[in-house]
């Protein structure tokens, strides 16, 4: 499959709005709509409709991470080795920090009640060799147990089953004459540690029915477009790919968020960016490097999920977000959202509770005038309303100062997490804001912060879509090989990369891409006795690689001490085609349209290449609208993005 004369739609759905790009040719088609929570699909097929349809749609969803974060999974069996029924329920036996001296912890999230798992007389050691062989009887027993208790889908984690899949496949083939939806951990994430590979198994079986249920439908009601969909890696994953291995979705929509913020950067030849996307619902910030920052671990609702992801840190804290009252009488903003339906007060749909969006209304950061997405008019009388709820004798601009100062000590502190407090200092960084709020806080942000500049991409509140358009399809695989340097750990991992290369790239081909493939090797190393491992690339050079990046995050080395290799890792991506987007300005000098507050209200549309504007101004677009307070310069570059510099 190629993007060649391809019209390609590129459309995320967020807790309030779906956002939606359509590029044909060098036309771009963009679109906001509101949101269906109850069928995701339905608003994405009607965004779809509106840019006039596409021969291929690359989607974003949260569908996955709502089931996971509300706990919706299917009813499901798991399948373990005899003695490791209740390695959910164990877990790494952490806690939380809230419940650290709680006489009662929160209830650690099982996924699977006890008496849906099952144990399988069997036994490997971890070289793979055969303790206890898997009887024909056993996997006659195992799959009649499987079949009274009417599962909607079946997990299976052997012991060791990384080091030798034979065991669970012997199981899977007889569990899929069922008829019902099997994953074995040795296909999805053949790695060590019982418990985290128990987890992303169990997780992904629970996920099926639903994703392929979602994914199903959501083809038919776009036909003729072809359906792919984001990772949380960065790439996409043809439909085929994601139905069975749904939790890789779990990062969807964000991912697709930095990729459009990696190329606002090289527009400006700006190396390093912090990024924060305030949607309606939540915050997602992340430091964006030139090559992008994945994590082996994915968290979702407390579960460590072992699955690649870029490093995005997430909030509860967006546009719809509520301000509250706690027992003791302090302000919160989140994590609970009006989402979609009814929405914030101002959007006069029954909502009641006051919001971050209702604040800045107050504030005059957004026109009263303004319509949401190009068509969705406000209510001002209600905002007021709404946040005296929290205080009745308060007056509303008082309360909206406070409400959003609370939210951005939230937002703060998550870009602190991902700058400076792992050793990154925002000296020559920019600030990127985007989604249909992070412009009218991007001001304050830097400004918390230090740092100096900011700039605002094209069309920020669907920069999610729009960065959809620059990734490729990709697909990341791992296994554990466990090989100490003395025991020519390279020549093992380069034999278990180049099959791992080779079974990618056959996946990617059965779904109809074509190469050359672009790949990248790693390995997870540590020095021997460590629980912890750092990426490297995979060279015969990687001990010295593993040294260097252990003395970069840790701050020394262990000299001449042995290391090994843990993980492999392996990352093919297909031809990356980076679209021709227009650049879109206006001429002449800049005129408001009108003004909200002391600030005059200004149309970017309309804004020319070179144009500037002194702070307080608000610039409004179809997807979003920026605050520019005073003390601050705007300038428009030659690619027709925002700069900004106090």
């Amino acid at each position: 499959m190629t993007r060649k004369d391809t019209t390609v739609a590129a459309i995320d759905v967020g807790g309030t709005f779906t956002d939606a790009v359509l590029l044909r040719g060098r036309v771009l088609a963009r679109c906001k709509v509101p949101s269906t929570p109850d069928d995701p699909g339905g608003a994405v097929a009607e965004a779809l409709q509106r840019l006039g349809g596409a021969s291929l749609l690359i989607h974003g969803t949260t569908v996955a991470t709502n089931a996971l974060l509300e706990g919706k999974l299917a009813r499901i069996a798991f399948v373990t080795t005899a003695g490791f029924r209740d390695v959910l329920a164990i877990g790494r036996q952490n806690r939380a920090p809230e419940d650290l001296y709680a006489l009662e912890p929160k209830q650690r999230a099982e996924l699977v009640p006890r008496e849906l798992r099952i144990e399988c007389d069997e036994r490997l050691e971890p070289n793979g060799s055969v303790a206890v062989r898997l009887a024909r009887k056993e996997i006659t027993r195992v799959a009649e147990a499987v079949r009274v208790l009417q599962p909607q889908a079946v997990a299976v984690c052997l012991l060791h089953s990384y080091a030798n899949p034979m065991h669970e496949q012997a199981l899977g083939r007889a569990l899929r004459k069922l008829k019902i939806p099997v994953v074995l951990s040795s296909d999805l994430a053949p790695e060590f540690r019982e418990y985290e590979r128990s987890l992303v198994t169990t997780a992904n079986a629970g996920l099926m029915p639903k994703l392929q249920s979602y994914i199903a439908k959501l083809e038919a009601k776009v036909k003729p477009a072809r359906v792919v969909l984001m990772h949380s890696a960065g790439g996409w994953l043809p439909a085929e790919i994601a139905a069975i291995e749904p939790v890789k979705l779990a990062l969807s929509g964000p991912a697709g968020g930095i990729a459009g913020v990696r190329h606002a950067l090289d527009a400006e030849s700006i190396e390093t960016g912090v990024a924060f996307d305030i949607g309606g619902t939540s915050t997602d910030v992340s430091l964006v490097t030139k090559t992008p920052l994945l994590r082996a671990e994915t968290q979702i609702a407390d579960l460590p999920l072992r699955t690649p992801s870029l490093d995005i840190h997430t909030i509860g804290a967006g546009g719809g977000s509520i301000a509250y009252l706690d027992a003791g009488g302090a302000l919160h903003v989140g994590p609970e959202s009006a989402g979609a339906d009814p929405g914030p007060a101002c959007y006069g749909r029954g909502g009641k509770q006051p919001t971050l969006t209702d604040a800045l209304l107050v504030l005059g950061r957004i026109p009263h005038d303004l319509k949401l997405g190009g068509e969705m008019a406000l209510h001002p009388k209600l905002a007021p309303d709404a946040l005296k709820r929290l205080d009745k004798s308060a007056q509303p601009k008082r309360l909206a100062d406070a409400i959003v100062r609370v939210a951005l000590a939230g937002i703060e502190r998550a870009l602190r997490r991902v700058t400076v407090e792992r050793g990154h200092s925002v000296e020559g960084m920019a600030l990127v804001p985007f989604g249909g709020a992070g412009g009218m806080l991007a001001c304050d942000l830097a400004e918390l912060l230090g740092i100096e500049t900011i700039l605002v991409p094209h069309d920020p509140g669907l920069l999610c879509a729009l960065g959809m358009l620059h990734t490729p399809a990709s697909r990341d695989l791992s296994r554990t090989v466990l090989r100490r340097e003395s025991d020519d750990a390279f020549k093992t991992a380069n034999a278990v990369a180049k099959e791992l290369k080779a079974r990618a790239e056959t996946e990617l081909r059965d779904c109809g891409l074509r190469g050359p493939f672009k790949t990248q090797l790693t390995v997870d190393a540590r020095y021997v006795g460590q629980s912890f491992e750092l990426n490297v690339p995979l060279r015969k050079s990687w001990k010295t690689e593993f040294v260097k990046a252990h003395e970069r995050q840790f701050y020394f080395d262990r000299g001449d001490a042995p290391a090994e290799i843990v993980n492999v890792r392996v990352r093919v991506e297909a031809k990356r085609t980076a679209p021709g987007l227009p650049i879109e300005s206006g001429k002449g000098r800049p005129a408001p349209v009108g003004r909200s507050g002391h600030a005059p209200v200004y149309e970017r549309e309309a804004l020319a290449i070179g144009a500037k504007l002194k702070g307080p101004a608000i610039v409004t677009e179809l997807s979003s609208c920026l605050y520019l307070k005073a003390g601050w310069k705007l300038e428009v570059t030659g690619v027709g993005q925002l700069r900004l510099h106090r």
